[in-house]
């Protein structure tokens, strides 16, 4: 077997140099901070997304049984709004709008192949910016240049992704009383 497949994989594709073309990396980096299952595999593709999902999955003796890709994706939202696609709506999109950057247009037929042998849920990301990044790539304090509205996305697609393969994680509770039903705040 070889050594990046698994049942289940989360691929993040997107080049970070280019502002928020860095979601689909720094979701993954996210990710790589969690203790996961044996059978689910993370990926940072970068810019090698649809040549790692058409090759080096055909070559697997075994079908990835559930791909979740992470990437952004111009679906007319609102900058960091987060929305669950599938394979088929790339393939169908007849308006002629720029859906990604990443030449998915040339590639629609080949993942709807893929979708028949893997099922494949696309999450994107409204980009705000693709832009070449203008910060100072000497800046220690920054490890994505993602403008800020797609920053505060992170923790969504983290939680969306880990659904699509199971596992729950990161669930937070928000009440006005307290677990005694009491307000909360007060003793």
């Amino acid at each position: 077997m070889l050594d990046w497949y698994a049942r289940q994989m989360i691929v993040g594709v997107g080049n970070p140099l280019y502002t928020d073309d860095g979601f689909g990396p720094a979701v993954i980096s996210e990710l790589k901070k969690l203790s996961l299952t044996d059978d689910l595999k993370l990926l940072d593709v970068g810019l090698a997304g649809p040549h790692f999902l058409f090759t080096l999955i055909a070559e697997a003796d075994q079908p990835v049984e559930k791909m979740v890709i992470i990437d952004i994706l111009d679906f007319g939202g609102s900058p960091g709004q987060v929305a669950k696609v599938s394979p088929d709506l790339l393939a169908n999109e007849k308006t002629g709008r720029y859906m990604d950057p990443h030449s998915w247009g040339g590639f629609k037929n080949p993942l709807l192949e893929l979708s028949k042998r893997t099922e494949v849920v696309i999450i994107g990301c409204q980009p705000e910016s693709i832009a070449i990044s203008n910060i100072d790539n000497e800046s220690e304090d920054v490890e994505y240049w993602l403008t800020e509205q797609v920053q505060k996305a992170i923790p969504k697609a983290v939680q969306m992704a880990l659904a699509e393969v199971g596992v729950e994680y990161g669930t937070t509770i928000t009440s006005k009383e307290n677990l005694h039903g009491e307000k909360a705040g007060t003793t």
